[in-house]
């Protein structure tokens, strides 16, 4: 597998601050790599120092085996592609002519389009998806096709390297999701090396190849289970108000009881006791077997309280448990 970019020794920082230090990486074609960590380690800076926008403070960037600074601009411009999360100004131009500046490198003096540019960013548009809305203002479509856009403008600009930082913030669930599956998409059927920073932990650990995952003291590079068996995650992101689960990698809230709190014992079920347990816990409930006179059991779909009400509704237990709580 061919290393597309490798860093030896790297500081990165802001004049004679180092934000990382001593940072040994590498990222390879036909891969997605996540970079995960908390706010303020240096992602943002260590992405724009890779693509040579950030001088770096020490050590070396190697871009398909060449010393990023022996790499001339244009060269640059067609290796490497970034995508910044900053807002687009100009809403009056339309996709198609937003894509077709990832064109810019490879035009003549004169600045137009050839047919094999116009060929290429109408293949981009298609890649993403969003060939229907290839005429339409920017202005007039929304966020998450907007991220699509600005992918398409990278795909446009035909680099074997792609960087973006925090493609998914602002979008809905939905849009997060399609934008993670269309980069590893991208990454796997175009053997392109995508690096993305990410704050969506449980989508990164769902999609990605490998995860750099920085915290103040530096990277730890793995794919997303050793991190999740070697505890690494978990400490990362320590907190006493949730924790990773185990089992799949999805956050958990951990909730504190109620003052006041009750002890409530489910017996039977499965979905409807995993989500009768959230509901619980959520609004300050134990939920565990010390008290069997609490006990509701789930049977043919309903919900039996001690009290031999029947129910299909989770609120209605609720209501029960509240009532038990301030008797």
């Amino acid at each position: 597998m061919h290393t597309m970019i490798a860093t030896e020794a790297l500081n990165i920082g802001y004049g004679n601050k180092v934000i990382q230090a001593n940072l040994t990486l590498q990222a390879n074609e036909g891969e997605l790599t996540a970079l995960c960590g908390p706010n303020g380690v240096g992602k943002s800076t260590l992405l724009r120092s890779l693509c040579g926008l950030q001088p770096t403070l020490n050590g070396s960037v190697k871009v398909n085996q060449k010393p990023l600074q022996q790499m001339k601009d244009a060269e640059k411009a067609k290796t490497l592609a970034l995508v910044l999360t900053d807002k687009i100004m100009e809403d009056r131009l339309t996709v198609f002519d937003l894509v077709a500046m990832g064109r810019v490198p490879f035009l003549a003096w004169h600045g137009s389009l050839a047919d094999n540019d116009i060929a290429k960013t109408q293949q981009a548009i298609e890649m993403v998806g969003l060939t229907h809305k290839a005429e339409a203002l920017i202005s007039a479509i929304s966020d998450g096709e907007r991220q699509r856009v600005m992918i398409a403008k990278a795909l446009a600009q035909e680099t074997p390297i792609i960087l973006l930082d925090e493609p998914t913030s602002h979008l809905d669930l939905p849009s997060r999701i399609e934008i993670m599956l269309l980069l590893k998409a991208l990454a796997h059927d175009t053997n392109k090396c995508i690096i993305l920073s990410t704050h969506e932990l449980d989508l990164a650990i769902q999609c990605a190849d490998n995860i750099w995952l920085m915290d103040s003291k530096g990277i730890k590079t793995e794919i997303p289970e050793d991190l999740m068996l070697s505890g690494a995650m978990q400490a990362t992101f320590q907190s006493d108000n949730f924790l990773f689960d185990s089992n799949d990698g999805h956050c958990v809230m951990l909730h504190t009881p109620n003052n006041n709190y009750k002890h409530i014992h489910i017996e039977g079920g499965q979905q409807q006791a995993i989500w009768l347990k959230h509901a619980l816990q959520r609004t300050g409930f134990v939920v565990d077997d010390a008290d069997i006179n609490t006990t509701v059991k789930i049977d043919n779909g309903k919900f039996l309280l001690p009290d031999n009400t029947e129910t299909t509704r989770i609120s209605d237990v609720l209501t029960w448990a509240k009532q038990q709580r301030n008797s």
